[in-house]
């Protein structure tokens, strides 16, 4: 009981918490990897030395700027906790999803139980790889029920705006119409809505804009597609209105969205 290898297996465990074991596809789960040393120990050296492939789901690493000590709770006891990774999780299909496990390599000091000449607590140096276990997600398949023509994927809880930079212009000059999706979700993969621009428009590929920030809660943000429209002569001409469909996760039920017509005067 008393040997280091053993002291150092009983006081350092890996653990990796999944904020949702049952999501949807496209619904975004995080892994938070923690790892748990007792406070009597002191670690001169630390590795990762496997790290997980997420197999089946498009993965965005959190960014943690400064690793930081912080009181935890293992098992009832004290420990120092660090966390030392956080993934955001988007499973791309249904079905059961195994999360590789995720090892660290620790160089420690122990307590010997011995004292020095002074009194002192001694220690002694060894070496541990502590894992944080396989997991299992199941992945759930959006419903087919009341699902709307025009979904294409996006899954979240969202809010869009369609805005034209001005509603009255000459002819050969150019107007630009953003459409614009933020809120909580899958917004990388969110691709532009369907539109039926009039046909007496120029009008050119959207430049694609977008701000996300990733955290443990998931990514948050917004998108946007922007499209240079040219008319090629005078006339009264109508944007058709536009839709935009999800899958609202906080009531497990699809929304659409619908903003427009909107009225040109060339």
């Amino acid at each position: 009981p008393n040997s280091p290898d053993y002291v150092a297996g009983e006081g350092v465990h890996l653990v990796a918490e999944v904020s949702n074991s049952n999501p949807y596809v496209n619904e975004p789960i995080t892994v938070v990897y923690k790892l748990f040393v007792s406070p009597s120990f002191n670690i001169t050296n630390i590795a990762e030395v496997k790290t997980p492939k997420y197999n089946g789901f498009w993965s965005q690493v959190v960014d943690i700027q400064k690793l930081k000590i912080e009181p935890g709770v293992y098992n009832g006891q004290d420990y120092a906790m660090v966390v030392w990774r956080k993934v955001i999780l988007y499973p791309l299909e249904s079905g059961n999803k195994p999360i590789e496990p995720l090892s660290i390599n620790l160089e420690i000091q122990v307590p010997s139980g011995r004292r020095n000449i002074f009194g002192q607590q001694s220690y002694q140096m060894t070496t541990k790889t502590v894992t944080a276990g396989s997991k299992t997600i199941n992945v759930k398949p959006l419903p087919e029920n009341g699902k709307p023509a025009d979904f294409t994927g996006a899954v979240g809880n969202f809010s869009f705006k369609v805005k034209p930079s001005k509603t009255k212009l000459k002819t050969g000059e150019s107007l630009d119409l953003e459409i614009a999706v933020s809120g909580n979700g899958n917004l990388k993969y969110i691709s532009a809505p369907k539109i039926e621009f009039p046909t007496d428009f120029d009008v050119y590929d959207p430049k694609i804009n977008d701000n996300i920030k990733y955290s443990e809660n998931g990514a948050l943000g917004y998108k946007s597609f922007e499209y240079l429209m040219i008319p090629r002569h005078a006339g009264d001409f109508t944007i058709p209105a536009f839709k935009f469909s999800y899958f609202d996760t906080q009531i497990d039920q699809y929304k659409t969205e619908k903003l427009g017509p909107f009225s040109i005067k060339v």
